[in-house]
């Protein structure tokens, strides 16, 4: 008996899901609706913002911030959105080069954050399930009047 009370303090310290990123699903819709930009994008170049106050958190690290260029807009924000930040077990694990349909919401703590649980996703073409999900993102953009736009080529 004295050996139950050790079992289940290992069980929660290793589970995954003390550590993992639960999310609520949404549909396309609900994603734009609490988006102010649909994009796809390729991540540029990503930086490590680290924490600068006096507190013991100095040094720590505070989020990622990736320069993006705009592949695909499907919902294009009010002003121009040329970075993405990131952090914690929910963010987007963002690398250069790679590809990304991202969400970014009207309300964050943090200014163009990129999260899974927003909708985002990396996008590989050569994935079905990928090339559904931004099949699905077009289809709603396309039946909402939100014409998908190309990027032209710029890189900002």
């Amino acid at each position: 008996m004295k050996k139950l009370p050790f079992v289940f303090l290992i069980r929660l310290l290793f589970s995954s899901s003390s550590f993992a990123c639960q999310c609520k699903l949404k549909s396309v819709e609900e994603y734009f609706t609490d988006s102010k930009a649909v994009l796809l994008i390729e991540v540029q170049s990503l930086e490590v913002v680290r924490e600068t106050d006096e507190s013991l958190k100095a040094g720590s690290i505070k989020y990622l911030e990736a320069t993006i260029k705009t592949i695909e807009t499907f919902k294009e924000a009010d002003a121009d959105i040329s970075f993405l930040r990131t952090y914690s077990n929910c963010g987007l694990e963002l690398y250069p080069s790679q590809n990304y349909l991202v969400y970014v919401p009207k309300d964050s703590r943090v200014e163009n954050y990129a999260s899974r649980c927003h909708g985002s996703f990396k996008y590989l073409p050569q994935l079905e399930y990928s090339q559904s999900k931004l099949d699905a993102v077009r289809k709603y953009a396309h039946n909402n009047q939100m014409q998908p736009t190309p990027n032209n080529g710029s890189a900002d």
